[in-house]
């Protein structure tokens, strides 16, 4: 990610909502995704080289939803939940975000997501998801 100037200091509050959005999202909730996504969104997958090429031209809130939306019909039934408070840093406008995903079948997996945030909106996301969901 490149570092972004921010015009107003990114919250505690505000970081959080941002991550409960950004893992709405993730469930299916595709409203106004406007409101958090700056318009010249990217998201960059962190460990699946496979889907890189695809992945890598995702731009805007627009393209993802698209993203999100056909990945949760090659894979319905999942559920993503925030694990933890998120780690906000207002200076540098990042928030950290760690999460586990329940797969139809019950099976977990987590990961975690670092989102870049500009003006209020994310900008940027980097993900990586395990293999499996690490408890206590």
């Amino acid at each position: 990610m490149t570092t972004t100037q921010q015009t107003s200091a990114l919250t505690p509050a505000a970081g959080t909502a941002l991550c409960d959005r950004w893992t709405a999202l993730w469930n299916g909730d595709f409203g106004n995704p406007e409101a958090f996504l700056a318009p010249g969104f990217r998201i960059r997958f962190a460990n699946d080289p496979d889907r890189g090429a695809v992945t890598d031209e995702v731009h805007g809130p627009a393209g993802m939803v698209g993203l999100v939306s056909a990945f949760r019909e090659e894979r319905p039934g999942l559920s993503f939940t925030v694990d933890g408070p998120p780690t906000v840093d207002g200076e540098l406008g990042r928030v950290a975000c760690s999460w586990y995903v329940t797969l139809a079948d019950g099976t977990q997996k987590s990961g975690i997501d670092l989102l870049e945030v500009v003006d209020g909106r994310i900008s940027a996301v980097w993900s990586v998801t395990g293999l499996r969901r690490f408890a206590d």
